[in-house]
């Protein structure tokens, strides 16, 4: 779901003004649609959200806390690679950022979860 809006934001921001083009590169409105730029972060985000899919195995998921500390770790290096090209960015780059950001709070918060639920999960059964 997150893939579907993340792909859906990424096509909106590439109709947004590109203030580098605009204030610094002086080219006057309108600017073309950045399809290449906006292909390639989709594709990129794509295959991001796959890997880290592949890594959390939704079907069989019960308390896998390793696998969610596994795709936190992508996504947060995902989403420090993309801060290195956030200077003079268009709003596509900085969406992809944003997106990439998102994820890595709520696998922190699946993690957190499912740790919790992993623990709680071993002390009932120690007890009996």
């Amino acid at each position: 779901m997150l893939w579907v809006a993340g792909i859906a934001s990424l096509v909106a921001s590439g109709f947004s003004v590109d203030g580098y083009m605009l204030h610094v590169m002086r080219i006057p409105l309108p600017h073309p649609y950045p399809l290449i730029g906006v292909l390639s972060t989709s594709f990129a985000l794509t295959l991001e959200f796959g890997l880290i899919y592949a890594l959390l195995r939704p079907s069989t998921y019960a308390r896998s806390w390793g696998r969610a500390l596994c795709a936190t770790a992508v996504a947060a290096i995902a989403a420090l690679a993309s801060f290195l090209s956030l200077m003079h960015a268009p709003q596509y780059v900085v969406t992809h950022c944003l997106i990439l950001l998102s994820l890595t709070v709520g696998l922190i918060a699946l993690f957190l979860v499912s740790a919790v639920a992993a623990i709680r999960y071993r002390i009932r059964r120690a007890h009996g």
